[in-house]
């Protein structure tokens, strides 16, 4: 009788070892699943890099489904009064668990320095239109000269703004 007890609690301990070794899919870090970015003011080809930037860091962390609806039309004020009709519309064609916003109001100078410094702001709503988050986060490039205008002061710093605010996002949410 008791070897078989012992053999037991020898197969239990085990099977428990194994189980606590396997490999398991990487944890969300949220509880929001899905997230939709709604739009992004700001113009030019800062606006576009950052939002590109935004997406990549998002997705590079695990966080999950982020559907881009830039080009939808939607406001993300608009989606603040749950009992719109605009926003019912909205929410239907693009369900998510969080909306994004970002504001960026352009590039300027960087202060007697001479770079350039890009700043925007990010806010996440929830489905109801409550403010889950509102992060500010700005970045400067100190190089001067671009031949390549995908590579110009301007973009690497909304590129660098955008990573800094992502990362801020991520640390802000909900676990």
């Amino acid at each position: 009788m008791r070897t078989k007890t012992l053999r037991y609690l020898a197969a239990v301990s085990v099977v428990l070892v194994l189980s606590a070794c396997s490999s398991a899919p990487p944890q969300t870090r949220t509880s929001l699943r899905a997230l939709v970015l709604v739009e992004v003011a700001g113009s030019g080809p800062e606006a576009e890099a950052y939002a590109v930037r935004f997406l990549s860091v998002l997705s590079d962390a695990g966080l999950g489904n982020v559907a881009d609806a830039r080009l939808a039309g939607g406001r993300l004020d608009s989606l603040r009064d749950a009992t719109s009709a605009e926003a019912a519309r909205f929410r239907a064609a693009w369900p998510g668990d969080g909306y994004l916003g970002i504001d960026l109001p352009g590039c300027g100078p960087a202060g007697r320095s001479g770079g350039v410094r890009c700043s925007g702001t990010i806010r996440l709503l929830s489905p109801e239109g409550k403010e889950l988050a509102k992060v500010e986060e700005g970045a400067s490039n100190f190089t001067m000269i671009a031949e390549n205008p995908d590579r110009s002061p301007e973009v690497e710093a909304a590129r660098a703004a955008a990573e800094k605010g992502a990362r801020k996002l991520l640390a802000a949410l909900p676990r």
